[in-house]
């Protein structure tokens, strides 16, 4: 079904309890697989399917149908993007806007990153870990100069007002609902080698880091577990609209000399999409149960 704006959906996505973003079709593919009887539309080239995630709750019966004790079905939105930061706020605002003054429980960023080399006592996330962000930031928003960097605070730049205060292009996510989704994480089943599951702070930019030296000071400069090209830009919008956000990575290569034969994307949207689907499954258990929020 073709649309040609943010108002054509406005009915379809009136009963959407989650919005799940994906990048690229590969990184949405284990959603999609997941999902029940999918309508599919477009907006503007990008494609929304609508449907539900038949799951079983956290010590149910492996066995229990969708409808059974144990068992939910959880009506999402599931809207592929394309690459890059523009691309994630435009499909992002357009559904937010048709379920205005509503928000959904929640939206939920999935895909793949790069995972920062941390020296020293902290520990670092490896290819095909879970990350799931404490914090996001436009890591190329401000401007270089001789003496260093300037961030976008640093030079003062209106980047996000929220609730009175001036965000700049940082976006501190919710404390207990990132605790309850990494928890929710490491209790799935997991088919072969359970992977670690890290929450720390991500970076967003459209330019992947490619050298060592320039990771190194993102790292240092921002406090980076990891990278993503679209992650900062759901959670400026979702920030604004006043929606709860999480963003869930596979970890698919480190940050450091590019080295793309290293590189593990499909095990890495695989930890991924399971680690959504486990989100999912745990919905009322994320401090979000009861009526959708207005926008305020």
């Amino acid at each position: 079904m073709e649309l040609g704006g943010c108002e054509a959906l406005r009915e379809v996505l009136s009963d959407r309890q989650v919005i799940l973003l994906a990048a690229t079709a590969a990184e949405a593919e284990p959603l999609l697989a997941a999902l029940l009887s999918p309508q599919t539309h477009v907006v503007a080239t990008k494609t929304v399917y609508l449907g539900e995630l038949g799951l079983r709750e956290p010590g149910s019966p492996a066995a229990a149908p969708t409808g059974s004790a144990g068992s939910r079905a959880v009506p999402v939105a599931l809207a592929i993007s394309g690459c890059d930061k523009a691309n994630a706020a435009h499909i992002l605002t357009c559904l937010l806007q048709a379920m205005a003054p509503s928000t959904p429980r929640l939206v939920l960023q999935v895909g793949i990153a790069g995972a920062f080399l941390c020296p020293g006592p902290r520990l670092g996330a490896g290819i095909g870990d879970v990350v799931v962000a404490t914090r996001e930031a436009y890591s190329d928003t401000g401007s270089s100069s001789p003496e260093g960097w300037y961030s976008a605070a640093d030079l003062g730049l209106p980047i996000a007002r929220v609730r009175g205060a001036e965000l700049a292009g940082a976006f501190p996510l919710d404390e207990a609902l990132v605790r309850a989704a990494a928890t929710a994480i490491e209790a799935t089943t997991w088919p072969g080698a359970r992977p670690a599951v890290l929450v720390g702070p991500f970076v967003t930019a459209s330019r992947a880091t490619g050298r060592r030296d320039e990771a190194e000071a993102l790292a240092l400069r921002w406090g980076a577990l990891a990278e993503s090209m679209e992650g900062a830009a759901a959670a400026h919008v979702c920030a604004l609209y006043g929606a709860p956000f999480l963003e869930v990575r596979g970890v698919s290569n480190l940050v450091t000399d590019r080295d793309r034969e290293s590189w593990q994307v499909e095990r890495a949207i695989a930890v991924a999409g399971r680690a959504a689907l486990a989100v999912v499954a745990a919905l009322d258990r994320l401090l979000l149960d009861g009526p959708r929020l207005d926008r305020g």
